[in-house]
């Protein structure tokens, strides 16, 4: 059997790269012609860089250091295309801080010619251009993109403007002939040119020739996956990648038609002519016709993706069932780089454990005048986190995170647990949404949590007072309500009610012997398992349910048709009592840039408290839910996950109607958290 990565390993000696080098997004690699990998992290404004294949990452903290704008840019920003035209050149697009004007420029770009000692920030226009897409040729020739398009002939020392668009580039490649290329749109539309982009004109897309199946839900019209990723040009044929299916056609006669089935195209080698694509089985073959295909490289079972050249060598990634390797293919084996080793992440994780003070802006404090707000912005970081199923700590003296444990399950949620006081460890809960388990620095093997009664000695004295304050904060407003009570004999009592900027007389008790009684199930209960047994849903909340899908135009629910509504009572009934707990402490992030807050304060004669608090990014019914399973308990040393729906309803019974959060996690609102999951694709759904 021929190789082809035998084959190209001839002309490692020269620098010559043959295939594209431009990052993808997120833990995109970018391989520069010495076999050099830089890395950046988008959410985080980082830089990484490894020599080799062979070596290990590590942050390049130096940009916008040592040079003459030092003092303008500081080197953070969202950096979401690394380009590298030769081995000493590193570019870097994206939007750059400027910390004294406090705000991102989009048409600065890094630029590096000694291999990332030195950088310095250049202009590429006068505009603010948010680039969406790059594409670099071996010989160093550089485009860049957003709705407007520019080319470097030196390596990126200087762009010139070449072409304006009436919407942003996706994505574009050119041929060798470095006149020849394509471009896609995010919104279903693609460019052809032959005179390097002097000129251009529209071409049809796979879905504007009828050829997308529009019946399934990753192609509905105002989905993302109706962009036209441009894949290549390939001899004479034009490539691109729409709904998740991969099309070709001939330059002279635009009619797509699609790979074979199970194909995907991954790169193409110019040097020799051929174009690599892999299978489902994770086989990777060459083509020089797009009909015969061979068999370059067998994967054992793994998929490998992002395929590319550069210098002779073959890289990609391939994703296990804990990890996602940046790979080499050399010959028959594998060369894997993991994103971080089994010491040594690379960076902090996406997902962070943090105390309550990290996650709420106000604290509640009282003076002469009543309840109000004080704001804080202070982040306390808790030094453990996760990625799908690591679990990772910080180790202070190394100043580095690493891997404590792999879990058998994708982790949800991750919860700080103090208890030092009993046993001088620290420790850590997390959760796959249906058990909690327990972590400790010092022993990583899961153990099944629970404790018993973790409001004993909060219990030891009456409660005397009960603070609920619901607070929404979005990009233009942040909003807060009070109520308070205090206890008087058997009686709690609320005199008044803070509604945003007002205070208004109120007239509201409860029983203290309900509160004592609601406290106690929760010391033994607080960690219950969601059920369907918990509901009771009634024709009645079904009318309202569709009373609300009629009254309100609500984009959260865009996917919903009258018959699902119809179908809402089945398939509720059909779920599991897991998929229900999965349902109910989900927060659906949806774009939606409000988050919403609630928290209640319980204080006993001893002036002890007992803190219950959640939030939750769905902007569910414009941001008026009041539970956000699951909530956080705080008491004493010990901060746990809770979903005691008794208590929380008791909670959201004490808080009158006009209150942001109005709605007491009633049996409508289980339905319409229920109506959204269900709407999703259900290939989306957890296998449950």
């Amino acid at each position: 059997m021929l190789l082809i990565v035998c084959t190209l390993s001839a002309f490692a000696q020269t620098e010559k790269d043959f295939g594209e080098r431009v990052s993808p997004w997120f833990w995109g690699v970018t391989v520069s012609p010495d076999g050099g990998l830089w890395c950046a992290l988008e959410d985080e404004g980082r830089l990484y860089h490894a020599e080799n294949i062979h070596a290990f990452w590590h942050s390049v903290k130096n940009i916008g250091k040592g040079n003459p704008d030092s003092e303008r840019y500081d080197g953070g920003g969202k950096m979401t295309r690394i380009v590298c035209p030769d081995s000493n050149t590193v570019l870097i697009f994206g939007e750059i801080h400027n910390p004294f004007k406090h705000r991102q420029i989009r048409n600065v770009y890094w630029y590096s010619d000694d291999k990332g000692e030195t950088w310095e920030p250049r202009i590429f226009a006068d505009n603010k251009n948010i680039i969406t897409s790059a594409f670099c040729t071996p010989s160093g020739e550089v485009w860049i993109a957003g709705d407007t398009l520019y080319y470097s002939a030196d390596k990126g020392l200087n762009f010139l403007k070449i072409n304006h668009f009436h919407q942003n580039l996706a994505s574009i490649s050119m041929n060798p002939d470095l006149r020849t290329g394509i471009a896609g749109c995010y919104d279903n539309v693609l460019f052809y040119t032959e005179d390097n982009w002097a000129t251009y004109r529209t071409l049809p897309t796979p879905d504007s020739q009828h050829l997308i199946k529009m019946n399934t839900p990753l192609s509905r019209p105002d989905s993302w996956y109706k962009q036209c990723v441009v894949t290549g040009i390939f001899k004479d044929w034009l490539m691109v990648h729409q709904a998740n299916e991969w099309f070709y056609t001939s330059r002279q006669k635009i009619k797509w038609e699609r790979f074979p089935a199970g194909l995907t195209v991954q790169t193409k080698d110019m040097e020799n002519d051929f174009l690599l694509v892999t299978t489902e089985a994770g086989d990777i073959l060459k083509t020089a016709d797009l009909q015969h295909f061979d068999t370059v490289f067998h994967t054992i079972g793994v998929v490998p993706k992002g395929l590319r050249l550069c210098n002779g060598q073959l890289y990609g990634y391939i994703t296990t069932k804990t990890d996602t390797y940046f790979c080499l293919f050399a010959g028959d084996s594998c060369i894997r780089m993991g994103f971080f080793s089994d010491d040594h992440p690379i960076a902090a994780p996406r997902n962070r454990a943090t105390t309550e003070d990290g996650w709420y802006l106000r604290f509640i404090k009282e003076n002469e005048d009543g309840v109000y707000y004080e704001e804080d912005d202070s982040m306390e970081a808790y030094p453990w986190g996760w990625e799908r199923r690591d679990i990772l700590h910080f180790d202070t003296a190394r100043q580095q995170w690493y891997r404590v444990t792999t879990t058998p399950f994708y982790i949800k949620y991750m919860y700080p647990y103090s208890d030092q006081q009993h046993t001088g460890k620290q420790q850590v809960i997390v959760s796959d949404r249906k058990k909690l388990y327990v972590v400790s620095e010092d022993e990583p093997q899961l153990k099944t949590f629970h404790i018993e009664g973790p409001l004993d000695n909060f219990l030891q004295y009456p409660v005397i007072q009960v603070v609920i304050s619901p607070y929404t904060q979005g990009c233009f407003h942040h909003l807060g309500d009070i109520i308070n009570y205090n206890r008087k004999g058997e009686l709690f009592v609320a005199q008044n009610l803070r509604l945003r900027d007002s205070i208004m007389p109120v007239n509201l008790a409860f029983r203290a012997e309900t509160l004592d009684s609601m406290l106690r199930d929760l010391n033994l209960h607080y960690d219950t398992a969601i059920t369907q047994g918990m509901f009771s849903f009634t024709q009645a909340d079904y009318e309202q349910v569709k009373s609300y899908y009629e009254q309100y135009d609500d984009y959260l629910f865009r996917h919903t048709s009258k018959q699902d509504i119809l179908n809402l009572k089945d398939s509720v009934a059909a779920l599991s009592d897991s998929l229900l707990h999965y349902i109910l402490t989900t927060g659906f992030q949806d774009g939606c840039t409000s988050i919403n807050y609630f928290e209640a304060k319980l204080v006993n004669s001893n002036g002890d408290k007992l803190f219950v608090r959640g939030n939750d990014g769905s902007c569910s019914r414009g941001g008026e839910h009041p539970y956000m399973l699951p909530v956080e308990l705080r008491v004493g040393d010990y901060i746990l996950p809770c979903t005691h729906i008794p208590f929380l309803r008791f909670l959201g019974d004490a808080m009158p109607s006009k209150m942001l959060t109005k709605h007491n996690f009633s049996e409508e609102d289980v339905l319409l958290k229920c109506l959204k999951f269900l709407t999703f694709p259900r290939d989306s759904w957890p296998e449950w």
